[in-house]
């Protein structure tokens, strides 16, 4: 999360989304929205979504490809963060400042 949330902040992403992503809440913005329940069911399922799921994904305005791309995504992703959890890497010093504890509310 201190990565994400680094790199969100030099990309300039606005403070109430990555705010909101921190603590497990909904974006403000629909689009993102619908971008981050459509990657939450694909981790969540391990890529069993419905297909009224993926119907919604591309009503809010993505596509196809953006489906499989989200799913590249969380490969990409699943690769990194096994290893970094397993082999305990540490935070770069970019990131100091940036470290993160799973909300009680959410966890699960």
């Amino acid at each position: 999360m201190a990565g994400h949330t680094t790199l969100a902040k030099m990309q300039k992403m606005e403070a109430a989304v990555i705010e909101a992503l921190r603590a497990g809440k909904p974006l403000p913005d629909a689009k993102l929205e619908a971008l981050h329940h459509f990657t939450t069911l694909v981790v969540r399922n391990r890529g069993q979504v419905a297909d009224a799921d993926v119907d919604a994904f591309i009503n809010a305005g993505f596509t196809r490809r953006n489906v499989l791309e989200v799913v590249l995504g969380v490969a990409t992703k699943v690769i990194s963060n096994y290893t970094n959890h397993i082999v305990h890497t540490p935070l770069d010093d970019f990131m100091k400042g940036n470290e993160w504890t799973k909300p009680a509310s959410n966890a699960s």
